[in-house]
C-alpha cells in the first residue's frame, strides 16, 4: 500500500495533501494556519512541527510517495533567478534618483528570487526524510517527484470539478515558462493544448499585483484583494485605461507585453503616496485592464479549442469580481473555480497526479468538499472548564444549537463560529467563520473597525441558502466555493452585505455540502424572513484563519465578538463594565 503526499513547494502558500491508496483525498490544508504566519513566505513545505501530526495521523503505509508541485527542471532554474533578481536590483540602484520607495517599488518583484531556495527535488522535504527515516529505523522508501507547476493547478481544478468534459485554462503570476496554460479535460485525463512557452515574462498576475503595489497595498502579504473590493469605489480614467491595456495583451495562444510596459508600470509608481481611497480610480481601471485582457485570452481559446464548459484556476482566478462576469462576457456556459485555485491548491493536485501515474487503468476520483482541514482538539475546551471559563450553552443536538445561534445572530451579536474540519483555500465556509445579521446597515463599520481591525472600505460577503439564490442575484450560478462575485437583483441585498456597486461574493450554502451551516442559515430564515448570513474569515488582518482553540479566543476576547461557538459548545463574552 502507498501513501501519496502533495507539498506546494512555491516561495509563498506551503501547504500539505494527503491521498490514500484508493485515490481519496484524506486531508489538505495551507501551512500558514498551523504556522500562524501568513503566507508562510520561504517556510519549508515539510516544517518541523507541522509533519510530525500529519504522519501520525494519515502515513501508516509501507511506501510514501511524495510529491511537489514544481518539476525537477523549474527547480534548477532557482539560482540563475536569484543571480538575475541580484543584477536587477543592482542596476535599479545605478540608475539612482532619490525617491527610495520608488526603486523598492520597481524592485519588489525581485524579492522572491533574493531568497536561495532548493534547486532539485532532492534538496527538498530533508524534515519528511529524517521522520520517516526515524520511524521506520533507516528503512524509509520515500520517492519523490516533482511535477509541472501549470498542471497540478490544473488536476487540482479537473478532478474537484463537476465536468466530464471541459477546457481548462491556468493563469498565474509565472509558471514554467509562461503565465498561461490551457488544457483540455476528458476521459478523466488532461492533455495539454497550447504550446509551452520558453521565459514569456508577460503576466496578468503580475501586472496586477504592481498595480496592487502602486495602490499603496502589499501584494506579498496577497493585498490584491483589497485592491479588487477598491476598485468599485472608482470610476474609469480613459487615459490611464488606454495606456495599461495596450501594455499587456493576447498573442496567439499567449500574453504579450509591450515595448513599453516598464514605462507604463513605473508611471503608476507616484500615487503610492497618494493613499488607499485616492487611488479609487486606478483600482477600477486597472479591475477593467484586468478583465478585458482576461475575457480576449478565454474567448481566444474557446475559439481554437472549442467547449462549452471552463475549468478556470491559477493565482488569477482568486479575481472573484472578474469571475463573476466570465459567464456573460465569453462564449462558455459553465464555469467551475476550485476551492483553492492559488498555489496552496496544488498541493492536492501533485499528489492526484501521483496516484494517477500510479495507476493508469483508473480514474481518479472526484472531490468536492472543501473541508479537508485540521479539526479542533477537546482539550483546550477542557481546560477552559477546568480554569472557571464556562460555556452559556452545550447543545445537546445541532437543531437546538443553530436555534440558539440564529436567536443570538438576529438579535444584533456578532458570532465566531468554528465547527469541524477546516476548510480548503482562501476562503471561510461555514467552519472558520464570523458570522452576523447581515440586515443591520452598521455592521459593516463595525466588523471593519472592531473585529477584523482593516480598511473601512472592505465588504463582507453573503452565505445564501442555495435555493433562494436565484430570488437575490442576477444570473445567478451556484458558488459553493465564495469564488465569484454576482450583482444583486435591485431592492434585494442586505446593507451588510452589499457593495457600494451593488454586487456580492456569494457562497451558495447546501445541506449536502454543510448540513450544520444549511441548518443554521434555516433557523436565520425562519426568524427573519431573510435565508442569508454576512460571513467572514475568522481571523484579523494579517493573521491567517484560526487553527486551534487558542486562536479563537484570541480573537474572540480582542475583539468585538459577543458569542463563541466551538463545535456544541456556546461561550458569551461578559458584557464591559461602564
Amino acid at each position: 500500500m502507498t501513501i501519496y503526499l502533495g507539498f506546494s513547494c512555491s516561495q509563498h502558500d506551503p501547504a500539505i495533501a494527503v491521498v490514500d491508496d484508493d485515490g481519496e483525498v484524506l486531508f489538505a490544508q495551507a501551512n500558514e494556519r498551523t504556522l500562524k504566519y501568513k503566507r508562510g513566505w520561504h517556510a519549508p513545505p515539510d516544517a518541523l512541527g507541522l509533519i510530525e501530526p500529519i504522519l501520525d495521523k494519515y502515513v501508516h503505509a509501507e511506501q510514501v510517495s511524495a510529491n511537489l508541485t514544481w518539476s525537477n527542471t523549474a527547480l534548477r532554474s532557482v539560482k540563475y533567478l536569484a543571480h538575475l533578481s541580484r543584477w536587477g536590483l543592482a542596476a535599479l540602484e545605478r540608475m539612482g534618483g532619490s525617491d527610495l520607495e520608488a526603486k523598492l517599488a520597481r524592485g519588489w518583484i525581485f524579492h522572491h528570487g533574493l531568497y536561495r531556495a532548493p534547486t532539485s527535488v532532492a534538496d527538498l522535504l530533508l524534515n519528511l526524510e529524517l521522520r520517516l527515516t526515524e520511524r521506520n529505523g533507516f528503512r524509509s522508501r520515500l520517492k519523490k517527484k516533482g511535477w509541472n507547476h501549470h498542471l497540478c493547478h490544473a488536476a487540482t481544478a479537473a478532478f474537484s470539478s463537476p465536468f466530464d468534459e471541459a477546457l481548462c485554462v491556468v493563469m498565474d503570476g509565472m509558471g514554467e515558462g509562461s503565465s498561461t496554460s490551457v488544457f483540455s479535460f476528458r476521459d478523466g485525463k488532461l492533455k495539454r493544448l497550447d504550446t509551452p512557452g520558453f521565459a514569456n515574462l508577460a503576466s496578468l498576475g503580475i501586472f496586477y499585483s504592481q498595480v496592487c503595489f502602486a495602490a499603496g497595498f502589499d501584494p506579498l502579504a496577497g493585498e490584491e484583494w483589497k485592491l479588487m473590493g477598491l476598485a468599485a469605489y472608482g470610476k474609469l480614467d480613459a487615459e490611464l485605461y488606454r495606456r495599461m491595456r495596450s501594455a499587456v495583451k493576447v498573442n496567439g495562444g499567449h500574453l504579450s507585453l509591450s515595448r513599453d510596459y516598464a514605462a507604463v508600470v513605473g508611471h503608476l509608481l507616484p500615487r503610492r503616496q497618494a493613499g488607499h481611497l485616492a487611488n479609487a480610480d486606478l483600482a477600477f481601471t486597472a479591475q477593467k485592464v484586468f478583465e478585458d485582457v482576461l475575457f480576449e485570452f478565454l474567448t481566444m481559446a474557446h475559439g481554437r479549442w472549442g467547449g462549452q464548459n471552463l475549468i478556470f484556476t491559477g493565482g488569477c482566478a482568486l479575481n472573484s469580481s472578474a469571475n463573476g462576469k466570465i459567464l456573460v462576457s465569453t462564449p462558455y456556459t459553465k464555469l467551475h473555480v476550485p476551492m483553492a485555485p492559488g498555489d496552496d491548491g496544488n498541493s492536492v493536485g501533485a499528489a492526484l497526479l501521483a496516484w494517477q501515474a500510479a495507476h493508469p487503468d483508473q480514474r481518479v476520483p472526484r472531490f468536492s468538499t472543501p473541508y479537508l482541514g485540521s479539526v479542533r482538539t477537546e482539550e483546550s475546551l477542557e481546560r477552559l472548564r477546568k480554569y472557571g471559563v464556562e460555556p452559556c450553552l452545550s447543545a445537546e443536538n445541532s437543531d437546538q444549537l443553530s436555534e440558539f445561534v440564529a436567536g443570538e445572530l438576529a438579535s444584533g451579536s456578532i458570532v465566531g463560529f468554528m465547527q469541524g474540519r477546516a476548510e480548503f483555500g482562501p476562503r471561510a465556509l461555514g467552519n472558520r467563520s464570523i458570522l452576523a445579521d447581515p440586515r443591520s446597515p452598521d455592521i459593516r463599520d463595525r466588523l471593519n473597525a472592531a473585529v477584523k481591525f482593516r480598511e473601512e472600505f472592505r465588504p463582507f460577503a453573503p452565505s445564501i441558502l442555495h435555493e433562494f439564490g436565484p430570488d437575490y442575484f442576477q444570473d445567478y450560478a451556484e458558488s459553493p466555493y465564495m469564488e465569484r462575485t454576482l450583482k444583486w437583483l435591485p431592492g434585494r441585498a442586505p446593507a451588510g452585505v452589499r457593495h457600494v456597486d451593488d454586487t456580492g461574493r456569494l457562497q451558495s450554502v447546501t445541506e449536502a455540502a454543510n448540513p450544520l451551516f444549511h441548518g443554521l442559515i434555516s433557523a436565520f430564515y425562519r426568524k427573519t424572513g431573510l435565508p442569508i448570513l454576512l460571513n467572514t474569515s475568522f481571523n484579523v488582518m494579517g493573521r491567517p484563519i484560526i487553527h486551534d482553540t487558542e486562536d479563537a479566543l484570541g480573537v474572540f476576547f480582542t475583539s468585538d465578538i459577543n458569542l463563541l461557538v466551538l463545535g456544541d459548545t456556546v461561550f458569551r463574552k461578559r458584557r464591559p463594565v461602564n
